[in-house]
């Protein structure tokens, strides 16, 4: 079961489903597990830190097994959060792997950035998440 701070790679449909970020599937932090809430994680690349471009607000966080599961240096978008519309169940294959969560210091940092006047919560269609990932089923098809 995913429990929140876990870090997940998934495919989420957004800016639509067919746009490429879609396609590729990118790590996410579950910041609640009743409401399945993510944060995006994505390697920092120089465009990122644009501060004319999203994401305006974020949290850069090194490669530290302590803290992380990350392999590179990851900006976590602070702007918006993912939500799923849904009761669904996420297979814990899509867990990362070296580290299965964030630290409880870096989730608190990311509860406090995240508490910003422009901080957007994106609804998602449960159905289409679910196909675009072969390892999330709507919970009410499980038997």
């Amino acid at each position: 079961m995913i429990e929140k701070k876990d870090v997940i790679t998934m495919r989420i449909p957004f800016p639509k489903v067919d746009s490429q970020l879609a396609r590729v599937a990118h790590m996410y932090i579950c910041l609640e597990n009743k409401q399945k809430q993510f944060l995006k994680c994505q390697t920092e690349r120089p465009h990122l830190v644009d501060p004319n471009s999203p994401p305006y607000q974020y949290v850069k966080t090194m490669p530290d097994i302590r803290h992380n599961p990350f392999v590179d240096p990851t900006l976590i978008d602070c702007d918006k959060s993912f939500i799923i519309d849904h009761n669904i169940v996420i297979d814990e294959v899509l867990l990362a792997t070296r580290r299965r969560d964030v630290s409880d210091e870096l989730f608190a940092k990311l509860k406090e950035k995240i508490k910003h006047k422009n901080f957007k919560e994106v609804v998602l269609d449960a159905t289409i998440v679910v196909q675009l990932n072969d390892r999330i089923e709507l919970k009410d098809k499980m038997k």
